[in-house]
């Protein structure tokens, strides 16, 4: 789906007095998987312009394993007062929804600073790999049921859903393996210790490049700007007119943290999104930026928590972590 930009609610703005009070710290972004994925790439891009803004150090810590959960209970449980933050992808609203009965409620135990843009999904191969495009793609994995695998950022994540889907739409059997991320993931596809990756743009985007993998399809409803002949998933098979995979970057507190801190994480997180000097690098990594405000952030995440809690069903995702 193609997703809009929309700036920070002018109703977001702080006064001087305000901004002087918080933080009083150094203020931790977590980052709940290995480096490398969406969401620790977005954190290192913005977390030294909102450094600038808010007068104290923002320090990027990934605590990763166990599909995200471990990085995002770690923000739920901390003190609500601003200083920890979660740097997430969709999976710490979507992993808990494998588990029976989900560890924690995401939208009900996290409060929404901004989703700072959505990313898109690819599908990659090696670039030695048989498949020379998705139609060979499609005949691969019809003629090899339970033989290839691939890999995933973690049990539960959308990089999980993605071959998950794929193969409940098309009646295919691939064999998941989940790493900590999909930095690790990536590294076993060109390692050959899996066969594909249904990999978030950023993290394929310097492999792609290197011509060190193939990039066989959009895992989104559209073309890819920067690869305008890659065909989407959607497109190549009637069974998969449903296929829309992708992620986020969303920055979000504890519930019952304050006002205060939450508005000026906006403004912060805001500045670093319209940087000049940033725009570039995200157009590269396929960010779509989005901004919102914390309010529309929170009621995002509830609808988004809903949709995806129906497909994971639907899909028969489990996890075990």
């Amino acid at each position: 789906m193609r997703r809009r930009t929309l700036l920070a609610a002018p109703a977001l703005l702080s006064t001087p007095a305000q901004a002087q009070a918080w933080p009083e710290r150094p203020v931790t972004m977590v980052v709940p998987f290995a480096p490398g994925g969406t969401p620790d790439i977005a954190a290192r891009l913005v977390a030294p312009r909102m450094s600038q803004r808010l007068g104290q150090p923002v320090v990027v810590e990934n605590r990763a394993g166990a599909g995200s959960t471990i990085g995002t209970r770690s923000v739920i449980q901390a003190r609500p007062d601003g200083q920890t933050v979660l740097m997430g992808s969709i999976s710490f609203m979507m992993a808990p929804l494998t588990l029976d009965p989900p560890p924690f409620d995401s939208a009900a135990s996290l409060r929404v600073v901004s989703l700072l843009g959505t990313v898109p999904y690819v599908l990659i191969v090696r670039a030695d790999a048989p498949p020379k495009d998705l139609a060979g793609f499609h005949r691969w994995v019809a003629e090899n049921p339970g033989k290839l695998n691939y890999g995933s950022a973690g049990s539960g994540t959308p990089l999980h859903l993605g071959g998950a889907i794929y193969g409940l739409l098309t009646g295919t059997d691939l064999v998941h393996i989940a790493y900590r991320g999909s930095g690790p993931a990536i590294a076993d596809l060109l390692a050959g210790q899996v066969q594909m990756v249904f990999a978030d743009l950023p993290a394929a985007a310097p492999h792609i490049q290197s011509g060190a993998v193939r990039l066989l399809a959009s895992a989104v409803q559209h073309r890819l700007p920067g690869y305008p002949q890659v065909p989407t998933m959607a497109e190549s098979d009637k069974r998969l007119a449903e296929y829309d995979i992708y992620s986020w970057a969303m920055l979000v507190s504890p519930k019952a943290t304050p006002d205060l801190p939450v508005r000026r994480l906006h403004e912060a997180l805001a500045e670093a999104g319209r940087a000049p000097e940033l725009q570039p690098r995200f157009a590269d990594l396929g960010f779509d930026i989005v901004l919102n405000s914390p309010e529309e952030g929170d009621a995002l995440l509830a609808r988004e928590q809903a949709k995806w809690a129906s497909l994971i069903k639907r899909a028969g995702v489990k996890a075990d972590f």
